[in-house]
């Protein structure tokens, strides 16, 4: 008889442990997510896996704000070669990586036509700066279409570990027969290769776009010089401009 009575206040306690603690509230062990009762109070710690940004914790009702959120891309249209320039404005306080761009075309009704993408490949913008870029190297004429935009495709986790984008000091000197572009590199590496653009302007319109590129080691503390050609139209004329402006896209140290 007592061995029954042992087990029968054996299990009253183990209710009433039970009971006690069902009341205490829901806890979830994960370092994901934690929730405790309550209206609009769950706290929810994201993880994203491109590396785009790093663990934030964010109240349930709020929207995450990727690094790509706070690109902006505009057309500044057509140049006198065919190429489609675009200017690219990073509001983040950190740089962006861009591997590739496409265009996006439509009809006069604003529907889908085609994509293509362009030539250009793996530029950078610094934090809370701009650089102007330009699409080209199509198998076909797109020219026919007036209506346009631009999808870029970024790659930080790749990137980043080759790329530089700050500590340069970038000049320019119209010759008179081309735009002498020197780049200094105040960096404690040494850049292996480094790319240029320059957009040229007539009366505030984009006319053309050039690319200059260097190739030889730039090491900290000394300069890069890139010759970059006047803009040309579709049929190599020389194409005349009144303002121009450099942008340094990428400073490669592997």
């Amino acid at each position: 008889m007592k061995k029954t009575y042992k087990i029968i206040a054996f299990i009253l306690i183990t209710v009433l442990l039970i009971m006690g603690l069902s009341g205490c509230g829901e806890v979830e062990t994960s370092n994901k997510k934690s929730k405790s009762k309550g209206k609009n109070n769950t706290t929810t710690v994201i993880k994203n896996e491109d590396n785009w940004d790093n663990t934030t914790v964010i109240n349930s009702t709020e929207k995450v704000e990727k690094k790509e959120d706070k690109v902006q891309v505009e057309a500044l249209g057509l140049t006198r070669n065919g190429d489609f320039a675009f200017k690219v404005i990073n509001n983040n306080d950190e740089p962006v990586y861009i591997e590739t761009v496409n265009t996006i075309f439509k009809d006069e009704n604003g529907n889908f036509a085609e994509k293509a993408q362009s030539d250009i490949q793996y530029f950078t913008v610094d934090a809370n700066s701009e650089v102007v870029n330009y699409a080209w190297g199509f198998d076909k004429d797109f020219s026919k279409y007036t209506n346009y935009e631009f999808e870029c495709e970024f790659s930080e986790s790749f990137m980043k570990n080759y790329f530089l984008t700050d500590n340069f000091e970038v000049t320019a000197n119209n010759t008179g027969t081309q735009i002498a572009v020197s780049v200094k590199n105040n960096n404690s590496v040494d850049v292996k290769s480094m790319e240029t653009v320059v957009a040229y302007y007539s009366d505030g319109k984009i006319v053309g776009c050039q690319m200059g590129y260097n190739d030889t080691t730039i090491k900290e503390g000394s300069t890069a010089y890139l010759n970059v050609q006047y803009p040309e139209d579709s049929r190599y004329n020389e194409v005349a401009f009144d303002n121009y402006e450099v942008y340094l896209m990428q400073a490669s140290i592997d």
